[in-house]
């Protein structure tokens, strides 16, 4: 049986997914010029930060449930919030180097 910290890591994995959907539609939109470029930056970084936002409550959450019993929701939950969290560290380590040189 899932338990409230799984279940809340797998919501917010899901908002993460649903919200990247909406930020690759963005760039396609952007590419075939159907939006204007303030409206595809704005947008996207609206996206991106909701997607970060909702990937570190989500990767809390799963750190919380770790003790809960296994599930599928769990598993999913737990690799989509991981996944995020390595592509901010990564972002931000990116970030840090082209400020440093």
């Amino acid at each position: 049986m899932i338990t409230k910290y799984s279940n809340k890591a797998f919501q917010f994995a899901i908002i993460s997914m649903v919200c990247f959907l909406i930020f690759v539609l963005f760039q396609f939109l952007a590419a075939s010029n159907e939006i204007s470029e303030d409206t595809y930056t704005y947008a996207s970084s609206f996206t991106i930060s909701i997607i970060f936002i909702a990937a570190i409550v989500g990767f809390i959450n799963s750190i919380k449930g770790l003790k809960e019993p296994n599930s599928v929701k769990k598993i999913i939950a737990l690799l989509v919030n991981v996944v995020l969290i390595l592509l901010l560290v990564g972002v931000i380590v990116a970030n840090v180097m082209d400020v440093s040189h």
